[in-house]
């Protein structure tokens, strides 16, 4: 099998020559969803049963007829990484609707298109974690955001405005609450007690956010699911996002705001270092 190559509708094919219809729904609507899967060393597949719980969430909630079998995906999964000799990077799983004349309204029973590829990727490890800086932007997203959809538009230029002032990302506001990252989880630290916004229709529900929830439970350390204003944010203690690609990333600059005078908190990298080990294991 040639290198540098990727999975569309049941057949492995060459990653530049990939392609699907003009009329698959995910193009023309953005009616499809995606999972996004870390791996470490070949095959170790992080979270892997969160992430395929949550793709069955997105599937149910938008009615999109697709079954698969875990150890059918693993089998596609490793064929990818294998082929393009990738030790460390991400699984990138996208399912549309399908293709169907251009209208709005989606009959039954189409025939979901299925992608998937691989990407090498340097993970924000324990061994070399750094901090990063970050802005803040109005949340204009729908108000289903529990749902892992492709229809990304607002994190796009959320994400294009950070980039353009030299941060690692954005975070999202909603009448001056913190909602989550473009593609991430958000936390602080005050007092030694740890708050993040309840998973709930306002958030998408992150995976490496519910192993990190077990992770604070297991060592006893104060947990509050509770929405925060950006005045709490900035006066924490420490502050640090989550993602299946971020890991636990520490946040040491909000716009113009030192956190913890630009050092890595305590906490931040306990957790992190607790984190890393669960799936080391």
């Amino acid at each position: 099998m040639s290198k540098n190559i990727a999975y569309v509708n049941n057949k492995f094919v060459n990653f530049l020559h990939a392609t699907i219809h003009i009329e698959d729904r995910g193009l023309q609507f953005g009616d499809s969803v995606y999972e996004v899967i870390a791996f470490m060393n070949d095959n170790n597949f992080i979270d892997l049963d969160f992430h395929l719980e949550r793709l069955k969430y997105s599937l149910k909630e938008l009615d999109i007829k697709f079954k698969y079998k875990k150890k059918e995906l693993i089998t596609i999964f490793k064929k990818i990484i294998h082929s393009n000799k990738f030790i460390n990077g991400i699984i990138y799983m996208q399912i549309t609707r399908g293709v169907q004349n251009r209208s709005h309204a989606y009959k039954k029973n189409l025939k979901p298109t299925v992608i998937i590829y691989a990407k090498k990727t340097a993970f924000n490890t324990q061994k070399k974690i750094k901090g990063v800086n970050v802005i803040t932007y109005e949340d204009y997203r729908w108000y289903r955001r529990d749902i892992k959809t492709t229809n990304l538009l607002p994190n796009i230029l959320a994400e294009h405005e950070a980039h353009k002032k030299n941060a690692y990302t954005a975070i999202l506001l909603k009448k001056n609450k913190i909602t989550e990252g473009c593609h991430s989880n958000i936390w602080i630290i005050k007092n030694k007690k740890i708050y993040t916004h309840p998973s709930n229709t306002d958030i998408l529900k992150g995976v490496t956010k519910k192993r990190l929830i077990y992770i604070i439970e297991e060592f006893g350390l104060e947990l509050i699911e509770k929405s925060f204003t950006l005045k709490k944010l900035l006066n924490s203690d420490e502050v640090f996002l989550t993602s299946a690609s971020s890991f636990v990333t520490p946040i040491i600059k909000v716009d113009s705001k030192l956190i913890n005078k630009g050092k890595i908190g305590n906490i931040t990298l306990r957790l992190s270092q607790l984190y890393y080990r669960s799936f080391r294991k």
